[in-house]
């Protein structure tokens, strides 16, 4: 398997064709704790224009807590949300989970730029290919994830997380998402 650098993903989404209207979609998909949210950061703040840089779309904000995280629902509300919006040349808007309350608070609205990143486990998912452009797979040594995680969101997660893990690698498995990725990167 080749790792690509920062530089060779930057020339990918540079030289790839807009599939969702006139947007470039990049997505970013692997283990949680791998390192998709900073890459997306980077890919956004290094590639950005005059504009400002490039909208993110993180998955976390979609999920409606997790025991169907990664159900239809979920794609459904992709889909609907970002994906037919961007195809009709308006700014995404979606609704934002909170964790902390178990429900979706607020609308969120996101610039239409040239390139939009939807980023977060679900994000390879077989039926969003046809709108993607770039499909980037992160993953990163599994004795980390874990941990990462953990110190990201807190101790009390961690039960959570060990049955995410199962759930993301049969969602992996299911939507062949590491081998159908265009680029793979190790996550830092």
């Amino acid at each position: 398997m080749t790792f690509f650098e920062l530089s060779t993903v930057k020339s990918a989404i540079a030289n790839s064709d807009a599939l969702c209207g006139e947007t470039k979609i990049v997505t970013i998909d692997g283990p949680a704790g791998s390192g998709k949210t900073t890459l997306a950061h980077e890919l956004s703040i290094s590639m950005s224009d005059a504009n400002g840089p490039m909208s993110i779309v993180h998955l976390d904000e979609l999920y409606e807590g997790w025991d169907d995280a990664l159900g239809q629902k979920l794609f459904d509300r992709i889909e609907a949300w970002i994906l037919t919006p961007i195809k009709n040349g308006l700014s995404p808007k979606h609704l934002t989970y909170d964790w902390h309350q178990s429900k979706y608070v607020s609308w969120s609205e996101l610039p239409l730029t040239p390139v939009v990143i939807i980023e977060g486990v679900g994000a390879g998912h077989s039926a969003l290919r046809t709108n993607v452009s770039q499909a980037i797979w992160v993953e990163a040594d599994d004795n980390l994830l874990l941990d990462r995680v953990v110190q990201r969101d807190g101790e009390v997660v961690r039960n959570e997380m060990l049955i995410w893990k199962a759930r993301e690698r049969s969602y992996f498995d299911l939507h062949d998402v590491k081998r159908s990725a265009h680029i793979h990167m190790q996550g830092q």
